[in-house]
């Protein structure tokens, strides 16, 4: 038996909001299944003895996917107590985990969360009629405004009770029932804004555009707020280290120890973190839209697109994620049921820009683009096609199952809160800092040591280091991509231990980054091949850990790097012939296009004509009559 309180409950049920409230943690919340894939522990804040557990959201204990097993597995252990938390504005869909929660005979409390919107709403629910049916104490609580939440900590410590409710064989109408009873709604006071700007956020024809408008202005700010404080940061630490070198100089310190702590460690690590505030600004308005509910949204718009690449809703929340980072997308992979399509979501999840991604494309693009955010905002879209067309290539080359679409209702639109979204800026700041204090200082050390010595010791010529050797061996590699030259080729490979050490080790080796590129399609193709390659070693293990599989972890590397490659050698290429034979391309493009679109059109119509199968609406391919 657990001496521990669980909280269970829907997906978007405010479940691991009120765990943070009741712990003081910073779990990640979200408007969609798979935030949690696993059981997050921690101790009240107000009663360390009292031992509280956030389960993943799940609509049964009794389904297949992964985080419905560890539910199954969590609650198969008799707790100390359950706290049931239902959303108050979808209480049909709530009632039926809580009819499942009834039958493991546990003590329980019901937690009716969302108080705050019933009330603004009109709504009246009836939480003594409630504890009636189901023998258990109900309360009404507010996660996000902080109400109710001392008396149901009261009733799940003191008068949890088991359920006495013997459930009849029609469980909906038993459900329907308890909701006529329950339930009470006044019109007049009903709020119609989430159904009007629904009409506009989720149309046929306006969604997509809206989407693709919100995440440019998301871009547009992260460039031009951050930018502007990070210039000012980059010039403060900047005069820091030619402060310290000229200080250290002075007192006859050894020439490579100034360069280490002047170049390396100043320098190197202080042009990462002048990227702080472009990352507290991306996330705080990726935060807005996860807060307010758009995110649910914008995964209901691409759904229907993804489905048809063999990419269901739950593999569109995980690659969604991924945009924060690619760890925490793979291991929200555990949501899909389906094998072969949760491998393919652990291949192409890293695909995603996330925070480190956007760091190194948003310092490119001041570099060599003038700090344009089309130019960042732009690899967010090529990411989203590469995922739809190397999806679709890898589900018929593997045979991966097809997506089973995306199994939860959209929420309401919301104010974002100020607890969520500053809990999301705290982590990811937190994790910025110290990413950037320990494995970017020490990939900032081993690049310049690299860069300072050789075979015959301490070097100011980099063209007898060990770095240049290495660089200079592998650039050819890069050739066909537009820079191949040895501090490119190091900045790659410097990447795999981090994505913002690409701009720390470009810092270290060149006083003008810009120049190591030919072409502004050259560094467009060198911010793709970032983009693609594999990813951190953290998200690397990640992902070795779900695969399971020496076999599949090769693959996916190999896979990868193929990708990689290939999108950044077509857009060089493609970049190369506009430059030099410009308008010819384009017309030839659109010529070839349009000849291969109407062609496939009259093909299209000319099987139509000649066949009966399905009365000239639906080709039916199986069939044998068939001319298509």
């Amino acid at each position: 038996m657990s001496d521990a309180i669980y909280l269970v409950g829907n997906p978007n049920c405010g479940k691991t909001t009120l765990f943070n409230l009741l712990t003081g943690k910073n779990e990640k919340v979200g408007n969609r299944a798979g935030v949690s894939v696993e059981g997050k522990n921690a101790r009240y804040k107000k009663d360390k003895s009292v031992l509280i557990t956030d389960l993943p959201g799940t609509y049964s204990v009794k389904g297949s996917s992964k985080d419905e097993q560890v539910v199954s597995a969590y609650l198969s252990d008799r707790p100390k107590a359950i706290i049931n938390v239902i959303d108050g504005t979808n209480l049909e869909r709530s009632l039926r985990l809580t009819t499942e929660l009834t039958l493991l005979k546990a003590p329980m409390v019901i937690a009716i969360n969302f108080c705050d919107e019933l009330i603004k709403n009109g709504v009246q629910i009836d939480e003594k009629e409630l504890s009636k049916f189901f023998g258990v104490p109900v309360v009404k609580i507010s996660a996000r405004k902080n109400t109710g939440i001392d008396k149901l900590m009261a009733l799940a410590t003191e008068k949890a009770a088991v359920p006495r409710l013997i459930l009849p064989i029609d469980r909906e109408k038993f459900i329907l029932n308890v909701i006529n009873k329950s339930l009470k709604i006044k019109p007049e006071n009903k709020s119609v804004f989430t159904d009007t700007a629904d009409k506009i956020l989720m149309h046929r024809f306006l969604g997509i555009p809206i989407f693709m408008l919100i995440i440019t202005a998301t871009y547009f700010f992260t460039s031009v707020i951050g930018g502007f404080f990070g210039d000012k940061i980059a010039g403060l630490l900047n005069n820091l280290g030619v402060v310290t070198a000229k200080a250290l100089n002075d007192s006859g310190a050894a020439e490579w120890f100034t360069s280490l702590i002047a170049s390396a460690i100043i320098k190197g690590v202080g042009e990462v973190l002048s990227f702080l505030p472009q990352i507290i600004v991306l996330f705080f308005m990726l935060s807005l839209l996860e807060e307010s509910g758009y995110s649910a949204r914008a995964a209901f718009l691409l759904d229907g697109i993804m489905e048809k690449i063999g990419l269901g809703g739950k593999s569109l929340v995980a690659i969604g994620i991924s945009c924060g980072c690619a760890v925490s997308g793979i291991m929200t992979s555990r949501t899909v049921e389906d094998d072969k399509e949760r491998r393919l979501t652990i291949y192409l999840s890293p695909f995603m820009p996330c925070g480190a991604k956007t760091a190194v494309f948003a310092w490119l693009s001041g570099l060599v683009f003038g700090n344009n955010p089309l130019i960042t905002a732009s690899l967010y879209f090529l990411s989203v096609f590469v995922i739809m067309v190397f999806g679709a290539l890898l589900k018929k080359l593997k045979n991966f199952h097809g997506g089973e679409g995306l199994i939860m209702e959209i929420p309401v639109l919301r104010m974002p809160s100020f607890r969520g979204v500053y809990g999301a800026l705290k982590e990811k700041t937190v994790d910025f800092i110290l990413k950037a204090g320990s494995v970017i200082f020490l990939v900032s050390v081993a690049v310049w040591f690299l860069q300072s010595f050789g075979v015959h010791g301490y070097t100011t010529d980099v063209t007898q280091s060990f770095l240049f050797f290495i660089g200079d061996k592998v650039k050819f590699l890069f050739i066909p991509l537009g820079f191949g030259n040895w501090q490119s080729s190091v900045a790659v490979i410097s990447s795999l231990f981090a994505k913002e050490a690409v701009i720390e080790t470009l810092s270290l080796i060149s006083d003008n980054p810009a120049a190591l590129f030919n072409t502004v399609y050259s560094a467009y193709a060198f911010m793709a091949f970032i983009l693609f390659m594999p990813p951190c070693i953290a998200a690397l293990t990640t992902a070795k850990n779900e695969l399971k599989s020496k076999k599949d972890f090769c693959f996916m590397i190999i896979f990868q790097v193929f990708a990689a490659y290939l999108v950044a050698f077509i857009i060089n290429c493609f970049g190369f012939m506009i430059a030099n034979f410009g308008a010819a391309i384009i017309a030839l493009t659109t010529v070839v296009f349009g000849v291969i679109i109407s062609t496939l059109i009259l093909i299209k119509k000319r099987g139509c004509k000649n066949c009966s199968a399905c009365g000239r609406k639906v080709c039916k391919r199986k069939k044998a009559n068939t001319t298509i």
